[in-house]
């Protein structure tokens, strides 16, 4: 090569680095005539189309009929009171929005504000309203008072003049008209006024996180899906290698080194598989509160019409059947479903057409950690003795006070009163040092421009405001009682795993250190220190799984204890010592549950 070429060659390399590096600065640059620039081997080309930006999907219709803010639903609901056509199939995204829409507790809690603001404006209106009231009043004074005269007309008689009688009798009747002459009225009306228009758009917001609030959650209970078919297909193949290389072993190939690496494989993918079967069930209970329907409601998704491929993407490689795991008991409570059929999906069969359902759109995730007794028990135990399911109870008692005083706004008044007056120097025809009077007055109300029903119309909203957050504070307590459950049967579940992991990768770890003392001839290209640095790595992970299961294992005890409420009353600290009874708490039954 001579030494122009070189010079050439030199230039064309200089060039074409900095064409790289401007391309990688600015993506617009390219070589030549509008042709992009040359990816390098391996570096996957990105899509070149923009994504959708429009609406993912139209708003559906509310599932359920939308409660009224002035009779709200006091528990949530349940399977049974859905529709039959959602009963019958998996929830699309479609349909868990749908249900938010018509039983999500903040989207109630947002209409009975706006029922209480409504009231308000009604009560700030009603002041530019004249009112009538009728007074009936009845004086009676310890004596009369009078004065004599002669009289003229009839010789050595005397006239009887009173100035004053013992009983008087009253009627009266007043109207009042109000003039707003410095304008409060109008200010306190148009600032009602606002409010009322504010807390109507705060539905509109609550509602729009509403549906985005559902739809995450829908997401994650399909990626928990996802995340559990994986961690099987991973169980199933460490089995399989299991297999491969006991029967490797058996026929003297294989050291027995390589079975126990496996064995230690297995309990590794079989904790993987535990947390994610953990992790969808939680997610499924998630979804559960997000709609706002009973949190044990056992429901199945389906990622029909949720999951879309960006365009210009290409759609994942084909996966190879995993082989069936043997030697492995699974629990019965997991099932994979699969376009409605319970089983591996046939992927011989071609789609039927071109809006056939992808792979993604086949997901179907059902709970595999139902509810059992024992957890009914602790739910029930939550319930007996969470503090904050009696404040609730407080306060809808309070609020029903609410309603008693607005409704006797309307009834007549009645009052009686007694008045002594000593006057010692009083004079005149009949002075009288010492006076009393009695007086009874009644007041009938016959119209206050409608001032009692618009407060009985805020009283309700407060009601109900109540009872929707006792049912909030019910379905925390629940969720937060399923959480903690669940999580300490993982955690227990872990433990078991994880000690057993660490026995056999202790072996594994002595078996390797053996083999690399002893100087043992590299096996299948892998030399025995790598295989004692393999093994070395599979203890330090061991054990640190053994502690952090241990740990967890406790710290979930403890969580269990906070979500059933056993921390809440005890006998030498403030506060009650024990749950006060129904009387306290402004209803019959007692312990706080009513």
């Amino acid at each position: 090569m001579t030494h122009g070429t070189i010079r050439v060659c030199a230039r064309k390399r200089i060039i074409t680095a900095i064409t790289v590096l401007l391309a990688s600065v600015c993506p617009a640059v390219a070589i030549g005539q509008g042709t992009p620039l040359p990816l390098p081997p391996g570096v996957t080309p990105l899509p070149q189309a923009l994504p959708p930006v429009g609406p993912q999907a139209p708003l559906p219709a509310p599932a359920l009929r939308i409660p009224s803010p002035e009779k709200p639903d006091r528990v949530s609901p349940g399977l049974d009171a859905l529709p039959a056509a959602l009963r019958k199939r998996p929830l699309t995204i479609q349909d868990a929005v749908a249900i938010a829409l018509a039983t999500n507790r903040t989207l109630a809690l947002a209409g009975e504000a706006l029922l209480r603001a409504q009231g308000r404006t009604l009560e700030t209106r009603s002041a530019f309203n004249p009112t009538l009231a009728a007074t009936l009043t009845y004086l009676r004074l310890n004596q009369a008072n009078s004065i004599e005269f002669p009289d003229v007309n009839n010789p050595g008689q005397t006239q009887v003049i009173p100035l004053l009688n013992d009983s008087q009798r009253q009627i009266g009747v007043q109207a009042t008209l109000p003039i707003d002459l410095a304008g409060l009225l109008r200010a306190a009306n148009d600032q009602a006024r606002f409010q009322e228009v504010a807390l109507r758009l705060d539905i509109n917001r609550v509602r729009n996180q509403i549906v985005l609030d559902v739809k995450t959650a829908f997401y994650d209970a399909l990626r928990a899906q996802a995340l559990v078919e994986v961690a099987e297909a991973n169980l199933r193949n460490t089995v399989a290698r299991y297999e491969e290389a006991d029967k490797k072993l058996r026929a003297g190939t294989v050291a027995r080194f390589d079975v126990i690496r496996a064995q230690t494989d297995i309990a590794q993918a079989q904790q993987q598989w535990i947390q994610a079967r953990n992790t969808l069930s939680l997610s499924l209970a998630a979804l559960n509160n997000a709609m706002g329907i009973d949190i044990n409601t056992p429901i199945t998704l389906t990622a029909e019409g949720a999951v879309e491929t960006p365009p210009g993407v290409a759609p994942p490689g084909s996966t190879i059947p995993a082989p069936p795991i043997t030697g492995l008991a699974l629990p019965s409570g997991l099932q994979l479903a699969v376009a409605g059929k319970q089983g591996t999906p046939d992927k011989s069969a071609p789609p039927a057409d071109a809006t056939a359902l992808s792979p993604a759109d086949r997901i179907v995730a059902a709970d595999p950690l139902p509810g059992d007794e024992l957890f009914e028990t602790l739910r029930d135990e939550a319930l007996a003795l969470r503090p904050e399911i009696m404040q609730a109870d407080a306060n809808i008692a309070a609020a029903k006070k609410g309603i008693v005083l607005a409704r006797r706004s309307v009834l007549p008044s009645f009052g009686l009163s007694w008045n002594l007056n000593y006057a010692p120097d009083t004079a005149g025809f009949a002075p009288i040092i010492t006076t009393w009077q009695a007086v009874a007055q009644v007041t009938i109300p016959l119209y206050d421009g409608g001032l009692a029903r618009a407060r009985s119309r805020q009283a309700r909203a407060d009601v109900a405001t109540a009872e929707t957050n006792r049912r909030a504070v019910v379905d925390q307590i629940v969720l937060e009682v399923r959480q903690a459950y669940l999580n300490l049967l993982q955690a227990r579940d872990r433990v078991a795993v994880a000690n057993q992991a660490l026995a056999q990768a202790q072996e594994a770890f002595r078996l390797a250190r053996v083999r690399y003392e002893a100087g043992v001839t590299a096996v299948a290209g892998v030399s025995p220190q790598i295989e004692l640095s393999d093994a070395q790595t599979a203890l330090v992970q061991a054990q640190s799984n053994q502690i952090n299961a241990l740990y967890d294992y406790n710290n979930a005890r403890a969580r269990l204890d906070r979500a059933v409420g056993r921390y809440a009353f005890v006998n030498n600290g403030p506060g009650y010592p024990a749950p006060p009874s129904g009387k306290v708490l402004g209803h019959s039954s007692g312990g706080g549950n009513p």
